[in-house]
């Protein structure tokens, strides 16, 4: 998620730090600690650098692929809008639960936000 770097521009997912690789989601999910909303759990490890990086998965129980894709669209763009107050140098990745596809996006919002507050990852909760 690189957006955090870049002062004074627009920020998103396209200039966002990305996790990508099986082995990486795999190293946060085995190494790392969770924490776990109604609909989103987040993982979560240091990795020791001066920005994050995120992933995002939902699996085939949540829904079919629109829906599925729905979701991580919808998680995607609640950390987007409160990346700025989070602490840096962290791997994340964000998994979505089961129903979480007939939620709206302001719970899954709601579910992110609290997450990250009990990660005590919000700079303002210093």
């Amino acid at each position: 998620m690189a957006f955090f770097c870049m002062k004074g521009k627009r920020r998103d997912m396209a200039t966002m730090h990305k996790l990508k690789k099986n082995y990486e989601f795999k190293k946060v999910y085995n190494e790392g600690k969770y924490y776990v909303e109604k609909y989103v759990v987040m993982y979560i490890i240091s990795n020791s650098s001066n920005f994050n990086r995120v992933g995002f998965s939902a699996s085939k129980k949540v829904g079919k692929s629109v829906i599925r894709n729905r979701v991580k669209r919808r998680m995607k763009e609640a950390y987007r809008k409160h990346v700025d107050s989070a602490k840096f140098g962290f791997d994340l990745v964000f998994t979505a639960r089961v129903g979480s596809g007939s939620t709206d996006y302001s719970i899954i919002e709601n579910n992110i936000i609290s997450i990250l507050r009990r990660a005590k990852l919000k700079k303002s909760e210093e």
